[in-house]
């Protein structure tokens, strides 16, 4: 099946497919159009997934403020524990996209964008995969294995602005690999706007390095570690990697932002509190999906440096590592490993298929058929652009969103079953009108909800932001309130909370009412509102207010 391929009418006979024209060579459907189309109906049957993570609403309201002031915060502006000490928004330019996507369509507007921006990035995924050699057989599977694999971490926020910064600039260091291309030095100016979006940017630097000695180990190989050539090659490595450091400064943090990342990285405690950043639960759909691609890939990688081509190897040593280590690279895993699977995938199994197909035998027979069928398949789809298919399809989708012929489809705010929305909606009327003032204390699972509904009205304990609470015990002391331990009314008392919100299940719903110092004063399936007992008298003299008291 490898595109490499002779084309076989017949037993022995080769016939190269009449070359196409450059209309019908524009127009012609290819694979990749037909595998783009099921990746949007894939996204648009998983739009509630974008929704899934409370942290989107405190980065539209993060672009919000950053709107409203013409510059980025410096230090805390959302809670009451950290108010006034140093906060990196480091994402600051994803905010502010997502505060206008949110002006222009509210939250099904922002899922909409991300459905457009990953459909784009598949379908270039797919076009990356067919020019690095492999049959758009396997470029259809193995786009489709990453959209699977990544599906987990499909939520609306700045990390899907790096899938595809990502599959940019491993195309751009591949193709300097492959034909030496100049446009490598596109990568600097493209890592410093990468870094204002998001920090997967700090990827390149690995990425390059691995290029750099994969290449000198591929030449070692070959007896030519003194040529020229590979200096000058190396030479260009290590200049881009400088460039794209600088460019990195490019910030409104400046070299602050190397600092606080490298902090925040090697912050093993956090990051082994933070669901993000677990590993990948194998037993689950989607951690299977996410085994796959690191089988193919380590598959490919042994392929590759049998042939002596190292820099695979590195690529698969390095995000087999970061994938194991955190379920959340996989997204960019995917873009970077699927590629060159692809590529090896196909030549692989091209070799395995005519082989099967000598001989005499039904088998040989049908393989050969096979074999023949696939090749002219491959040779008709390299020809062909599908440059029409992608205009029409990618064109239907965005008349399809601003049409509302898809606002059926699209969640409109977030699920009432996972965040506290009519919990809610009671505490923005009893403020409203006055009362449940003071201090609140919630997770901060809900934390980015709260945010997003209340801001500015109301502060929060803590939200997503964990790499700012790290400063302090403010993580530490939610959890110990969360969980209901021996300190947590103490806690509650130093920061002077006077009301909280709780899921239903958790051990303060039930230990704090039973303290008798908390009463329930709204509770619903997902959610309870808790005031201080103190409270009581204000909020049972209003009707509507006491028939939710207990």
């Amino acid at each position: 099946m490898s595109a490499a391929a002779p084309v076989s009418a017949g037993r022995g006979e080769v016939v190269a497919p009449r070359p196409l024209g450059r209309l019908v060579r524009w127009s012609i459907p290819t694979l990749g159009n037909y595998c783009l189309l099921v990746v949007i109906v894939l996204l648009v049957a998983q739009a509630s997934r974008f929704l899934l993570d409370s942290d989107t609403g405190w980065q539209i309201r993060a672009g919000d403020w950053i709107l409203a002031h013409g510059r980025v915060p410096r230090v805390d502006v959302f809670s009451y524990t950290m108010a006034g000490r140093p906060w990196f928004a480091w994402e600051w330019l994803s905010d502010v996209l997502m505060s206008l996507l949110h002006r222009a369509g509210g939250l099904a507007g922002l899922v909409g964008a991300a459905i457009v921006l990953l459909a784009v990035t598949y379908g270039a995924l797919f076009r990356v995969m067919t020019w690095r050699g492999a049959d758009p057989f396997t470029a259809f599977v193995l786009t489709l294995l990453a959209a699977f694999a990544s599906m987990i971490h499909w939520l609306a926020r700045p990390h899907l602005l790096s899938i595809p910064l990502m599959l940019l600039a491993g195309t751009l260091i591949e193709a300097y690999r492959r034909t030496g291309t100049r446009w490598v030095y596109a990568l600097p100016p493209l890592v410093a706007v990468w870094a204002n979006l998001h920090g997967g940017f700090v990827v390149v630097v690995p990425m390059l390095v691995i290029y750099a000695v994969g290449e000198w180990l591929e030449r070692a190989a070959a007896g030519e570690t003194r040529s020229p050539a590979l200096r000058g090659r190396l030479a260009t490595y290590a200049l881009v990697l400088a460039l794209s450091l600088l460019a990195a400064l490019a910030t409104p943090y400046g070299t602050s932002l190397f600092t606080h990342l490298w902090g925040f990285a090697g912050n093993r405690e956090l990051l082994a509190n933070n669901l993000e950043f677990r590993s990948p639960d194998f037993h689950t759909a989607d951690g299977r999906m996410v085994e796959w691609l690191l089988i193919l890939a380590a598959v490919a990688a042994a392929r590759a440096a049998a042939g002596r081509r190292y820099v695979e190897a590195g690529l698969a040593l390095l995000w087999t590592h970061l994938t194991l280590q955190s379920e959340r690279h996989v997204t960019l895993a995917a873009v970077v490993l699927l590629p060159f699977t692809a590529e090896h995938l196909s030549r692989g199994l091209g070799a395995v298929v005519a082989r099967a197909a000598a001989g005499a035998s039904p088998l040989a027979r049908a393989c050969a058929a096979v074999h023949a069928w696939a090749g002219r398949m491959t040779r008709v789809d390299r020809q062909a652009t599908g440059a029409l298919g992608y205009l029409v399809t990618l064109g239907a989708l965005l008349a399809a969103l601003g049409g509302g012929a898809l606002d059926g489809r699209l969640p409109k705010g977030f699920a009432a079953g996972r965040f506290p929305v009519r919990a809610v909606d009671f505490i923005a009327s009893e403020r409203a009108a006055g009362r449940l003032r003071g201090h609140l204390f919630a997770h901060d699972q809900y934390g980015g909800y709260l945010i997003y509904r209340l801001y500015p009205d109301v502060q929060v304990f803590a939200d997503g932001r964990g790499d700012m609470y790290a400063q302090g015990p403010v993580l530490d002391e939610m959890a110990a309130v969360a969980a209901a331990e021996p300190t947590w009314s103490r806690v509650l008392d130093r920061y002077t909370v006077e009301w909280m919100l709780t899921p239903r299940s958790s051990p303060l719903a039930l230990v704090a009412p039973a303290r008798g110092r908390w009463r329930t004063v709204y509770e619903d399936s997902t959610a309870l509102v808790l005031a201080r007992d103190l409270t009581r008298p204000i909020i049972a003299r209003t009707p509507a207010a006491s028939r939710r008291w207990r």
